[in-house]
């Protein structure tokens, strides 16, 4: 898969594009880019997404909801999904200012050489969202290109979006997440060095801090899954600002469990199975140390139903 994080570029190649925020890469984006790799199949296209690092709210309100998937994330679910050209920019003030007409033929058409385009039901584009699916539709018809909108996608009779997963997120409501998102919650950042309490303690572990504007699980301890090279361990994972010793950074802390080994300084994926219970401030490190050899202990009677 070919990845760009600028629009300096042309495709040399016919592409069906595929339009969207995708942020989250949920069950509804994967059908719109499903499409778009089916339809290019059909056609001897390139498969091709066009999207931006994080939504165009996050550039009008900074303090907007927080970002399911960043561009890395993205780019490695894009290339499972069997996309050819990825393509996520960052939507700034020239791009804001670019009307709908110009992204058809400028972005679609001179870049990307779209001859066909998927889109969700209510996709919109251009200067304050002024393009619709209507529009989309007569530019696609004026120059001879492609279009297909894919219905939205209902579970239990309420249609997969961004917001009903962060919101499950937020929640700790992990079994809805994966529900919708179609996989666990996961977070993939760089292992940092901690206090080392937990090896004193007995459950030595790893701890990795949240990327800025990255939507953050309750707090609270999970059962988690950890990605170390090509295996994966079950954990027991806090995320919160462990009160009991003072801590004022938010991050998550984990214990990997049937595993030992240094792993600081890799990028490690953790993927949020079960929420357990909420993060608690102890009345001393020793009653915090039997809390945590419980939550082990049942975390890995959990595991051990292969419930999860």
């Amino acid at each position: 898969m070919i990845s760009y994080r600028t629009n300096k570029f042309r495709s040399a190649d016919p592409c069906v594009v595929a339009l969207g925020c995708f942020d989250g890469v949920h069950l509804g984006h994967k059908a719109v880019i499903s499409e778009a790799v089916r339809i290019s199949g059909e056609i001897s296209a390139k498969s091709a997404v066009w999207t931006f690092d994080a939504p165009p709210r996050n550039f009008f309100t900074p303090s907007a909801s927080p970002i399911i998937t960043d561009r890395d994330e993205k780019r490695k679910l894009m290339r499972e999904l069997g996309i050819d050209l990825f393509v996520s920019v960052p939507f700034d003030t020239e791009m804001s200012a670019l009307s709908a007409r110009d992204f058809f033929v400028d972005i679609l058409i001179g870049k990307l050489n779209a001859v066909h385009i998927v889109c969700g039901f209510n996709y919109s584009f251009g200067k304050n969202g002024e393009g619709n699916v209507a529009l989309l539709r007569e530019l696609c018809r004026e120059n001879g290109v492609g279009l297909s909108c894919v219905e939205p996608i209902d579970i239990d009779g309420v249609p997969v979006s961004s917001s009903v997963i962060r919101s499950a997120v937020e929640q700790g409501d992990m079994d809805t997440v994966k529900k919708y998102l179609g996989r666990p919650y996961a977070i993939n950042t760089l292992v940092i060095n901690g206090q080392k309490l937990g090896r004193r303690l007995g459950f030595p572990t790893i701890n990795q801090v949240f990327k800025d504007g990255i939507l953050v699980p309750r707090n609270g301890v999970y059962i988690t899954r950890v990605s170390i090279s090509s295996k994966k361990y079950f954990g027991v994972t806090n995320v919160g600002v462990r009160p009991t010793v003072g801590g004022s950074v938010l991050c998550a802390e984990t214990h990997i469990l049937n595993f030992s080994g240094d792993l600081y300084g890799q990028k490690l994926r953790v993927e949020f199975l079960r929420f357990m219970r909420p993060e608690t401030k102890f009345s001393s490190v020793e009653e915090l140390s039997q809390r945590v050899h419980l939550d082990i202990a049942e975390a890995k009677k959990i595991i051990e139903q292969k419930v999860l």
